[in-house]
This record gives C-alpha cells, sequence and structure tokens, in this order.
C-alpha cells in the first residue's frame, strides 16, 4: 500500500513552536505537513509562511505548505513569492494547496473565489514557478532561478470545483468525507476534468483530508467528531454525496446556533457538538474515521484500493496540536498497513 501521509498541524503558540512540533511529525514518519491559513482567525491565528518557515528550518523531509491558501485574503501574486521562498529556505520542499478561501472570506467580508479566479491563479503560479515570462498585470516577470517543481494542489468538494482540479491542477485535494463511495463520486468528476483537458493518471496526484479520531471508545470517538460533518450535511450536493454512502441526508434544523467563530473552528468544542446534535452517528461514522486503530486501518484499505496517492490527516481541533491523533496513527493504524 504505496500511500503517503500528512498531517493538518493548526498554528498553536509562535513560530518557534511549530518549527519544534515540525520535528516531531518528521520524526513520526509523516511525508508532509500542512498548516492552515486563515489570518487572525478568533483573533489566535497568526501569519503561515512565518510558521512554516521555523518548520523548514527544523526538518530536513517533510513537505511542507498552507493548508490550505488561497487567492482573496491573499493576492495569488503575493502566494506565489511567499510559496517560492517556501520552496527555496526549505530545500525544495515547499507545496502550494490552495481552495476557495470559504473560511477566510468571510472574516474580511469577502465571498469565496470563483473558479474562473481559481483558474487564473493556477495559471498564474504555474507561469511563475516554471520560470516563464509571465505577466502580472502592470508587470512581466521570470523567476530566477525557476522552481518548476513545486506542486500546485486544488482543494475541491463539488463537481465543478474537483473537474476543474482534474483539468489544470497538478494535485487534487478531496474534501468530501471518508466513505468510499463518496470519495468515488469525486474521482469520477477528477477524471472527468483530466480527459476534458487530454491529460493522463499521473498528471493528478489524488489526497485525501481524512478527519479522524482513533479511540477504542467508538460512541466517544463519533461525538467528538460530529461537528466535523455539519458544514458536509449542508453541502450544495448533499443528496448526490450521500447518496453514494447509502445515507440519507438529515434534516437541518432552521437556526443553528454559531459557535464563534465558526462551527469548524470553534473555540468552544462543546458548543459545536451541543449545535450539530441532529446529525445521526450513522451519517458521522461513516464520513469520517472513527473508532479503534483497527477499524480506522480497514477504511484505509478500502479507501486505498480507489488508487488515491495521500492522505492528509486532520482530527476536529483547531487550538491545539493534534497530539492524540498523530499518536493514534502511529501506534494503532499505520502498524496494521
Amino acid at each position: 500500500m504505496n500511500i503517503e501521509h500528512g498531517l493538518r498541524v493548526p498554528m498553536v503558540g509562535t513560530p518557534q513552536n511549530t518549527g519544534a512540533y515540525a520535528k516531531q511529525v518528521e520524526a513520526n514518519g509523516f511525508d508532509f505537513m500542512w498548516v492552515p491559513d486563515t489570518p487572525l482567525l478568533a483573533g489566535l491565528w497568526r501569519d503561515v509562511y512565518m510558521h512554516l518557515t521555523c518548520a523548514a528550518l527544523e526538518t530536513s523531509k517533510i513537505r511542507l505548505g498552507p493548508g490550505v491558501t488561497n487567492p482573496i485574503t491573499r493576492h495569488p501574486v503575493a502566494v506565489g513569492s511567499a510559496i517560492v521562498t517556501l520552496d527555496e529556505v526549505s530545500d525544495g520542499r515547499g507545496e502550494v494547496p490552495y481552495g476557495t478561501g470559504y473560511s477566510s472570506a468571510y472574516i474580511i467580508g469577502r465571498k469565496a473565489a470563483t473558479l474562473k479566479l481559481m483558474r487564473e491563479a493556477t495559471e498564474l503560479w504555474r507561469g511563475i514557478f516554471s520560470g516563464a515570462r509571465t505577466e502580472l498585470g502592470g508587470l512581466e516577470v521570470e523567476l530566477n532561478p525557476p522552481r518548476p517543481h513545486i506542486p500546485i494542489i486544488m482543494a475541491a468538494s463539488g463537481p465543478k470545483a474537483l473537474q476543474l482540479a482534474g483539468e489544470v491542477a497538478d494535485g487534487v485535494l478531496i474534501m468530501v468525507g471518508a466513505h468510499p463511495g463518496c470519495v468515488e463520486w469525486a474521482l469520477e468528476h477528477v477524471d472527468a476534468g483530466m480527459a476534458k483537458a487530454g491529460r493522463s493518471r499521473a498528471d493528478v496526484r489524488r489526497t485525501l483530508v481524512l478527519t479522524a479520531c482513533v479511540d477504542d471508545d467508538r460512541q466517544r470517538a463519533i461525538d467528538t467528531m460530529r461537528p466535523c460533518v455539519g458544514n458536509l450535511c449542508r453541502h450544495r450536493f448533499v443528496g448526490e454525496l450521500f447518496d453514494r454512502a447509502g445515507l440519507t441526508p438529515p434534516d437541518v434544523p432552521d437556526n443553528i446556533p454559531m459557535p464563534y467563530p465558526d462551527l469548524g473552528h470553534a473555540v468552544d468544542w462543546e458548543e459545536a457538538k451541543r449545535a450539530t446534535a441532529w446529525i445521526p452517528d450513522e451519517v458521522v461514522a461513516a464520513m469520517n474515521a472513527v473508532g479503534s486503530g483497527a477499524e480506522i486501518a480497514e477504511r484505509v484499505q478500502a479507501l486505498a484500493e480507489l488508487e488515491i496517492d495521500a492522505i492528509w490527516w486532520r482530527d476536529h481541533g483547531t487550538w491545539e496540536h493534534p497530539d492524540a491523533l498523530m499518536k493514534g496513527i502511529v501506534e494503532e493504524v499505520l502498524p496494521r498497513l
């Protein structure tokens, strides 16, 4: 089973703290580490690239990038410059995972990026990284020296975004839950985009976001991860997606109380759990990887049969390091794979 494994590590404390934690992540055998990029979220997060720089200085192998950045809160040219610099300081380990910026854009009163802007950003970064003469709007530049190896990885959930990722990106970050049926649905759309552009399987790396809780107490794991399904249950294509998992979408109550700053990043996770009590256990268990190490390893094996290339592991936390998840993956899940 030749799947790479990465870890989501939120900004906790200073950039030096992230650097020290990255050293642990690398020592535990992970292949990549991405740090979320939502500037000043709840007044607690800081600048992701300063944290990533410290991570680069404390490591020598793992690939590093923002998980994920966007073309809204940062102009694509600024993102390109930051990624090139990260790639230089890490000796070629920089990556640019990017999405529409939904969770970042609302902080500054903006809407998420359109697919048109996503396409334009991808083309701009590819031009810059390759060293081609690239039009920035008012000036042409040529990166010297070029860094064409930097992968451009587009996060996607809906059909059109998944197809666009297959068409233009070096990789797709699939965000549709952990059920094999849902992942298969997503890959069908990625394949459609690849076919449209005449691309081969090797042209697009497939990474799956896997929200997980390794806990022998399965019910406790389900209760912990329930809020992680909240936004998915309100997905525009939830009916089509859940049908592939053999699930019925739950009825979403009116006027759901929203924890601060939002459901997925709640400072008070107990409040988030109360706000999502309407989500059935079977939905939580299907769309997350929960339970013992053996149960989660079995889920990974089923997903591996879909020919994914990597898993980006994340827990429910935003304001602390994923210590329990990292320990569970390393000690309970990976040995079974």
